[in-house]
């Protein structure tokens, strides 16, 4: 007698990791508000993108946001050691780098994938014509007739 497979548990949609996200957000805030509260300004580009990317695996919202974090390192290290926090935000020298960053970051997504297929299409184009060459080089040694 066969035995019966046993069911398989359905997997999650991925929500208990949203609520560890918030909780950890919200454990930073209480804890480091300023600093906190300055990434949320110089990161605001990529939340943006983040909230608008619908696609699987939000590629571009993740591109402006890691292009934007490395531009946040300095800020962030200046306010921590300086107290300056909400302070430095007045400043454009110290967001504008920032958001440039993160636009750089949605260029990038944008730009690359279009040059990278041109790329890959030229060289298809060019180990085609390679090829082609080479069966017509044999078939004119081996002596067959082109078909």
């Amino acid at each position: 007698m066969a035995r019966k497979p046993k069911p398989v548990a359905a997997k999650g949609n991925g929500r208990s990791l949203v609520w560890v996200q918030i909780l950890a957000c919200g454990a930073c805030a209480a804890i480091a508000p300023e600093a906190s509260g300055m990434l949320a300004v110089l990161l605001a580009p990529a939340i943006v993108a983040l909230l608008l990317d619908k696609a699987p695996g939000r590629p571009v919202g993740r591109a402006v946001l890691l292009s934007g974090s490395a531009a946040c390192v300095g800020p962030l290290v200046t306010a921590w050691h300086t107290g300056g926090g909400f302070a430095l935000l007045t400043d454009p020298g110290v967001y504008g780098p920032a958001w440039t960053a993160c636009a750089g970051g949605w260029l990038a997504s944008q730009l690359l994938p279009v040059g990278i297929r041109a790329i890959m299409e030229a060289a298809s184009l060019t180990r085609t014509a390679r090829l082609r060459t080479e069966r017509g080089r044999l078939s004119e040694v081996w002596g067959l007739d082109d078909q």
